[in-house]
């Protein structure tokens, strides 16, 4: 990939459907990433920020495959049951 200045990379961004702002804003970080000026701290904030989220998506996750096992024994039983009645009604008919 060819070097792009900053101007470029505006135009750039925007003409692939980013307002002016946004494209701003996006090479403004790269820049000051690639120029050395974001710190190790701003990126264990970040780093702790998705960590937490990540924690809270295995939670939700965790919960929702509770749920359901819950929900196919409780199916498992209510299909037994019934397979049980229609063998009891076989047996007393015939």
């Amino acid at each position: 990939m060819a070097m792009v200045n900053s101007l470029e990379a505006v135009r750039k961004l925007r003409e692939a459907g980013m307002d002016e702002s946004q494209a701003e804003a996006v090479v403004e970080v790269i820049t000051c990433a690639f120029n050395g000026q974001v710190t190790k701290g701003d990126t264990s904030s970040i780093t702790s920020e998705i960590k937490s989220e990540f924690e809270e998506v295995k939670a939700a996750i965790s919960n929702f495959e509770t749920g359901l096992h819950r929900a196919l024994w409780i199916h498992g039983a209510g299909i037994v049951t019934v397979i049980g009645i229609m063998i009891a009604i076989a047996t007393i008919i015939g």
